[in-house]
């Protein structure tokens, strides 16, 4: 069974939440133990069939008259199995690494068009074909705008239209290089092929958070080279 990333990047957020309310000395709030046995359980669920169960706090973690209501927890046996579960996560299922990864990613794209349109997708639990598909359509709409093509064109129809490999013949000219220009036009012809026709087509649960930031980084630096192309005549 596949472990859902995102419900796990949710709960080590939520430890790292409690790491940061510390230092700690002597007891702290029975609410915080509470706090970190249900985040536990939440792991317990999300990385079934894996043992957990040593990272629990166990009954000696607190102390205080339960009947009074004044119980309190040892802040010592607290902060070591936090520090453990952390550690844990960490090493085992490299998820502090994923989290800054996503974040660096985010952080890169420039073209604010792109961000507004994928942004809340992005955040969403699932279903990230939909920002793909919104990446490819801004980058489509990227081109039908540089080249003033109003033929009402998409897709690779659009991109043989306007991008064509013979520096000579074409509407939108990105390198006076020939092979650079003609290695642009078929990464264009690649990118409408392989991720915007299937997103716009079908619906597809293969892609992760991850892949969907990756390709809108890339999208990025595609429109960036878009932006500076030279319209050489009308489409």
């Amino acid at each position: 069974m596949a472990i859902d990333r995102t419900a796990l990047k949710g709960a080590y957020a939520r430890l790292k939440g409690l790491e940061r309310a510390g230092p700690f000395s002597g007891t702290i709030p029975i609410e915080l133990g509470h706090d970190y046995d249900g985040i536990v359980r939440q792991l317990t669920t999300i990385l079934a069939p894996e043992d957990l169960s040593s990272f629990s706090l166990p009954a000696t973690a607190y102390s205080g008259n339960r009947a009074s209501g004044s119980t309190w927890c040892i802040s010592k046996i607290f902060e070591a199995k936090l520090m453990q579960l952390v550690s844990y996560l960490e090493h085992v299922h490299h998820v502090s690494k994923e989290i800054i990864e996503v974040g660096t990613l985010y952080n890169s794209i420039r073209d604010e068009t792109l961000r507004n349109r994928c942004a809340d997708l992005l955040s969403a639990p699932g279903s990230f074909d939909r920002v793909i598909n919104q990446a490819t359509q801004v980058l489509e709409d990227r081109i039908r705008i540089k080249s003033d093509n109003q033929e009402g064109l998409s897709g690779t129809q659009l991109v043989n239209k306007v991008l064509v490999s013979d520096v000579a013949k074409t509407v939108l000219k990105v390198s006076a290089d020939p092979d650079e220009h003609r290695g642009f036009c078929d990464i264009m012809r690649g990118m409408m092929g392989a991720f915007r026709n299937p997103t716009h087509h079908h619906i597809s649960e293969e892609f992760s958070r991850e892949d969907a930031l990756k390709v809108c980084a890339f999208v990025d630096n595609l429109l960036r080279i878009v932006d500076k192309a030279e319209l050489q005549k009308r489409a």
